[in-house]
């Protein structure tokens, strides 16, 4: 492989006021995406104010789109967050004391960020999640609270921006809710929904529309809540339920019912099927063995045709001591290769260890490229690979503490990008490429989480 290097990180701007706060909890910039071209992010202060901001990368281009004055307690209720690009617009939810916390659009100008429709009127809040573009339409999912003589609902909704665009596709009815993880597949959301009691779960399928809205498979509950995990990969998406015998079931969809199969069944051995993601033909899943405190990686055809077949088993150098167990704790893929942080667990909250491994898909192949990441039971280091074949994460040293490091699958090309906190650690955190830069968020030496960049090209 052939060593790429990023250039070096620099902070685009001292936004945020210094913070007594511990850095891992301080606000900073949050919710970061690509919004044609430029990077859109909220910053909600600690005085209560909120504003959607956009960013070129530069101190000049980085600017306030939108500004919402301090509103009462509680504030995570007038965050402004859930930013969802879908086409020219760019979908927010924020609250306020006249509407209350409802769905917003912004067009990246100041005149065309406004409320999109009041869907409780008043200063009541809708409850609104999931906000996910499929093409230049926005989904969600709406939770109408119970009342003296309604109980509660889920309903799935879809935007085009305007008032009249914005209606409910599908009442999902009364005793359910749906479950926070999601996936795509292609241009469809999957989705899943369980009775209050948890006895019965089904994944649904939506495409944006009331005919696409569908069910897609009953899943058993009998070993406990499903699903389990959810990923997604290109066209497919990934999910795991447990049969009435406690074994793992591994499931497949391409958002179609015919296209929804069980890939694999892992019996009830003891070991812990962990999903991660495809290269070429295959689904790639870690298993941990508490007995002989080993993980070790498995792959799936996408055919279903096959049994499991081993890859590699990572060793553990305290697999002697009875409270080191191994699992697979994170993950980002290239084209052609899956780099995972493996944590080796303690005695205590915080993991013993913490390493970056590589694999394209073969033991040779297979290998540890930094440890530790972090050690801390309260700040996970991220995982994001870029198309450039580049992978950003966070590791520790003794010198520089938790900083922003990169790789390009190798040892020689991992290194430490900036030491950007001089007294302690910066705690990078969402790592977002918008064209030829990534943006990222830091602790640095203002005393506060302000929004750094390294471009991709030195």
């Amino acid at each position: 492989m052939a060593a790429v290097a990023p250039g070096t990180p620099s902070r685009v701007k001292v936004i945020f006021p210094p913070t007594q706060m511990n850095p891992r909890y301080a606000e900073g910039p949050a919710s970061l995406v690509d919004f044609r071209g430029r990077l859109a992010f909220a910053a909600n202060f600690e005085d209560g104010t909120r504003a959607l901001w956009t960013s070129d990368g530069t101190e000049a281009g980085t600017v306030a789109v939108k500004s919402f004055p301090a509103a009462p307690p509680p504030a995570i209720n007038t965050h402004v967050m859930q930013l969802a690009p879908a086409g020219t617009r760019l979908f927010f939810t924020v609250g306020e004391p006249v509407y209350g916390n409802e769905l917003w659009v912004s067009d990246g100008t100041t005149s065309g960020t406004r409320l999109v429709k009041d869907l409780t009127p008043g200063a009541g809040d809708s409850r609104l999640t999931s906000l996910t573009a499929l093409g230049s339409t926005l989904t969600f999912f709406r939770e109408v609270p119970a009342t003296n003589s309604t109980p509660a609902r889920m309903e799935v909704w879809k935007s085009d921006g305007t008032a009249s665009g914005t209606v409910r596709i599908r009442d999902l009815g009364t005793g359910v809710e749906v479950d926070w993880r999601t996936a795509r597949a292609g241009n469809v959301l999957i989705f899943f929904v369980r009775d209050e009691a948890g006895s019965t779960t089904t994944a649904w399928r939506t495409d944006g529309t009331s005919a696409g809205t569908q069910p897609l498979r009953s899943l058993s509950t009998a070993g406990g809540y499903a699903p389990i995990e959810v990923n997604s990969a290109g066209p497919l998406a990934f999910f795991t339920s447990y049969d009435a015998q406690g074994a793992t079931q591994v499931w497949k969809t391409n958002g179609t019912r015919a296209g929804t199969v069980r890939l694999y069944t892992f019996v009830n051995d003891g070991r812990y099927p962990k999903l991660m993601t495809t290269l070429g033909e295959y689904l790639y899943v870690t298993l941990s063995n508490p007995v002989d405190q080993r993980l070790a990686i498995f792959r799936l055809r996408l055919d279903g045709a096959g049994g499991k077949e081993h890859v590699a088993t990572l060793p553990n150098p305290y697999a002697d001591q009875g409270d080191a167990f191994p699992y697979l704790n994170n993950f980002s893929a290239t084209a052609d290769r899956i780099y995972f942080e493996l944590a080796i667990g303690s005695g205590g909250p915080a993991p013993r260890d913490t390493q970056l491994w590589v694999t394209d898909g073969t033991k040779a192949g297979t290998k540890l490229l930094r440890r530790p990441l972090s050690l801390s039971d309260e700040y996970g280091s991220p995982i994001v690979a870029v198309e450039s074949g580049l992978v950003f994460f966070a590791a520790y040293d003794n010198a520089s503490g938790i900083e922003p490091w990169v790789t390009d699958g190798t040892v020689a090309g991992t290194r430490l990008l900036k030491d950007i906190s001089s007294d302690g650690s910066s705690y990078p955190y969402a790592y977002t490429r918008v064209g030829q830069r990534v943006f990222f968020g830091a602790f640095d030496d203002t005393a506060a989480n302000q929004l750094w960049t390294v471009p991709l090209v030195p």
